[in-house]
């Protein structure tokens, strides 16, 4: 009877590339014919979102959107401000080693510098840096030999192995519709300006068959105001939300990773019950994505002999990233900004958009240095009638120490930062504190290279007879186990232990006496 090798088989989501690139974005966006000419630019900045991305040969193939934001003074009788928004697509490919047709990309994007020109009052030309990072991941059927069937005489040595399952991922898209009041003493609208969204609150929980996501919107609003002075004002809104991602086999011991992202959204001002324009009726659109994994104990073949025939073992490299540990923190920020001379002074302040970033990562024995900073842009309404609107843009540096007890300096070290919480207040025209709470989320991940058993042979043992006494005298050497001596005289460990008078979890010592008695069937 033929050797069988029985195998059990788990999806693994593996990693096989990873890439960061830039590109340049040229776009020249028309002034629409309702609005006035532009004079000078008071505020331009954007949003970058992947459309879709497509896996080749070695490159990912990435299509996305860049929608700008730009306030300006107009070429009307009293410099009003005005408001274009306005959208670009672009196509890049990000080169990616090995990566293959059919696998999946993950993509983020991210806008890095916006340089602009007014060419006449009705064309102004951007240009825009975007950077993307790539990963690309491919979902595999993972076979693990976990024993063998065909001969009676098979001794075994096995290895429990942690493995992280796949269970499988899905995406949702969320459209939130909302009605939201202008705050009371607030004048009503006359025109939106400018509006801003970002997602806070992220939570999500794992129940059977999906995962429930949450989180509510914060929604700023800059507008002009209907009355005499036609005013800048701006308002604040918290819209929660909650979606369903379906995913077949998720349960509550599964682990998740959950990303969110807005895809879109338009706010238009509506009429309350008494006629007035006193609503703000917002549409958004979210993706939500999760995937899910289980952790799984395998046990597999590290070794196998026979007492009767010379097996040959094959063993094939399977490399894995194991999460050794995953450690949460929070980095606290409090800076005063001095707004220099050459900006007009402030009236009050709309909004700060905060953004972290990471230039230097360092893991040690159980902790992680990161250093890095918050990029802050403060949008004010201004003392001034020529520039009603500006913004300042800042930096506040930071350094912190994560505590992660099982981090060890040959690790890989990912590092996810997400702004929770970002307040901030008008000490003076000219000074403003800054207050932002960063949520640090640190994994330990090592590289593992596990020999797998891939195939098995045997052939029979050449003994001639009477070449082995039935006890052999061994003296074990440094790198000796009971195993390692047992499978070099064809015989077992139980019978060492047995012939030595060793107890069960009792082990050899090197230069120890040990007495094997020949077990093979070649006599």
């Amino acid at each position: 009877m033929s050797l069988e090798l029985v195998k059990e088989s788990i999806k693994i989501n593996s990693m096989m590339g990873e890439d960061t690139a830039q590109t340049i974005v040229e776009h020249d966006i028309i002034v629409p014919d309702t609005n006035p000419d532009a004079v000078r630019i008071l505020l331009i900045d954007g949003e970058v979102f992947e459309k879709s991305s497509e896996v080749l040969q070695d490159k990912v193939a990435v299509n996305g959107t860049i929608r700008y934001k730009i306030l300006y003074v107009s070429d009307e009788e009293n410099n009003a401000v005005r408001s274009i928004n306005a959208g670009s697509d672009f196509s890049y490919s990000v080169d990616v080693l090995n990566a293959r047709f059919g696998m999946k990309a993950n993509v983020r994007c991210d806008i890095e510098h916006i340089d602009y020109e007014i060419l006449y009052g009705r064309k102004i030309k951007v240009k825009t840096i975007v950077k993307m990072d790539v990963k690309v991941n491919e979902e595999v059927e993972q076979d693990f030999v976990n024993d063998l069937k065909g001969l009676e005489d098979i001794e075994i040595l096995k290895d429990n192995i942690g493995v992280n399952s796949y269970v499988g991922e899905n995406n949702a898209h969320c459209n939130v519709n909302e009605t939201m009041d202008i705050p009371a003493g607030k004048p009503t609208i006359k025109e939106i300006l400018r509006s801003d969204v970002k997602i806070v609150g992220k939570d999500y929980k794992v129940s059977d068959n999906k995962v429930i996501a949450k989180g509510d919107l914060n929604i700023l609003t800059l507008y002009i105001a209907d009355d005499e002075e036609r005013s800048i004002q701006f308002m604040e809104h918290e819209v929660p939300f909650t979606q369903f991602i379906d995913i077949q086999g998720v349960n509550e011991g599964c682990e998740c990773v959950a990303d969110y992202r807005i895809l879109n959204y338009s706010f238009k001002s509506g009429e309350d019950n008494d006629g007035e324009l006193r609503v703000l009726n917002g549409e958004v659109e979210l993706m939500l994505k999760a995937q899910a994994y289980e952790k799984k104990q395998v046990d597999v073949i590290a070794d196998a002999y026979s007492l009767s025939r010379k097996l040959n073992l094959e063993h094939k490299p399977f490399n894995t990233k194991k999460v050794i540990c995953k450690e949460k923190s929070q980095i606290t920020l409090r800076e005063t900004i001095y707004i220099d001379g050459d900006n007009p002074e402030i009236a009050e302040v709309f909004n700060v958009l905060s953004k972290p970033s990471i230039f230097e990562c360092n893991a040690s024995n159980g902790a992680v240095t990161l250093e890095g900073a918050v990029n802050n842009s403060i949008l004010y309404v201004a003392n001034n009638s020529e520039q009603p609107v500006s913004c300042y843009d800042c930096e506040i540096p930071f350094k912190q120490n994560v505590e992660v007890k099982e981090i060890k300096p040959n690790m890989d070290c990912e590092v996810d930062l997400d702004v929770e919480h970002c307040n901030y207040s008008m000490i003076s025209a000219n000074e403003v504190e800054i207050r932002v709470i960063i949520n640090v989320c640190v994994k330990a991940i090592d590289t593992v290279q596990l020999p797998l058993v891939a195939k098995v042979t045997e052939n029979t043992i050449e003994e001639k007879k009477g070449e082995y006494p039935s006890i052999t005298i061994y003296f074990s050497q440094p790198e000796d186990n009971m195993w390692k001596i047992a499978k070099k005289y064809y015989t077992t460990v139980e019978d060492i232990k047995k012939v030595n008078n060793l107890s069960e979890d009792e082990t050899i010592t090197p230069g120890q006496q040990v007495m094997i008695p020949r077990k093979s069937s070649a006599s």
